[in-house]
């Protein structure tokens, strides 16, 4: 008599991880909108119910991709500013490891440029909180946060560009990123917006000036 076989289950948070590895493979190098629950669940070995279950719809699937890899950044952030103290060369450190982040994750940069990703409660949520934190490292004025939306956007843009033509080399994207932002930041308190003061980050942990210059 055949002894029947029975499928081992998983924790549920790391089938949801699974989902979102597999997820990252099928939308790596595609346009998002091609994308469907059935392609993802299959390269998950899952059904295509149990991702619904999990996600609710393609947009919760790739808002959990968004947010998984904003976690990552800030992650790879905190570990590039360890021991680095001077503004400049944390500015430097900063672009060279949002560059080297979006290179080493393009599949999670082509579901950033996604209209559809950017207008999810979870992604609107979580850059909110970006924004925030940046312009309350400014005193929380309207001109902070300006600012904040404006270097976000400025790191978003300029990476999106690079990613698809691939036509500068990355050192000089680095030189003419930090000379960008370099030269407007070293200038604010001639239109009365003070910098964050400078300060060494603890082991393991972005402060919030950083980190308001990531996505």
């Amino acid at each position: 008599m055949r002894r029947a076989t029975t499928r081992r289950r998983l924790d549920p948070e790391r089938r949801r991880e699974q989902i979102i590895d597999a997820a990252e493979r099928v939308f790596h190098g595609r346009d998002p909108s091609e994308v469907t629950f059935e392609q993802v669940a299959e390269a998950a070995g899952v059904s295509r119910a149990l991702v619904y279950n999990y996600f609710g719809d393609k947009g919760g699937l790739m808002a959990a991709m968004y947010l998984r890899n904003f976690q990552r950044l800030d992650d790879a952030l905190a570990e590039a500013m360890q021991d680095v103290a001077s503004p400049q060369e944390r500015l430097r450190a900063i672009i060279r490891c949002y560059l080297d982040f979006a290179r080493t994750n393009e599949a999670c940069w082509a579901v950033i440029s996604c209209t559809e990703v950017r207008s999810h409660p979870l992604v609107q949520a979580a850059r909110a909180r970006r924004y925030d934190r940046m312009a309350s490292a400014w005193g929380s004025t309207p001109e902070g946060r300006l600012l904040a939306r404006s270097i976000i956007g400025l790191l978003e843009a300029a990476t999106f560009d690079w990613l698809e033509h691939r036509d500068v080399e990355t050192a000089q994207v680095e030189r003419l990123l930090y000379a960008v932002l370099w030269s407007g930041l070293s200038g604010l308190h001639h239109h009365g917006v003070r910098l964050p003061r400078t300060r060494r980050p603890q082991r393991g942990r972005v402060d919030d000036s950083v980190v308001a210059l990531t996505t």
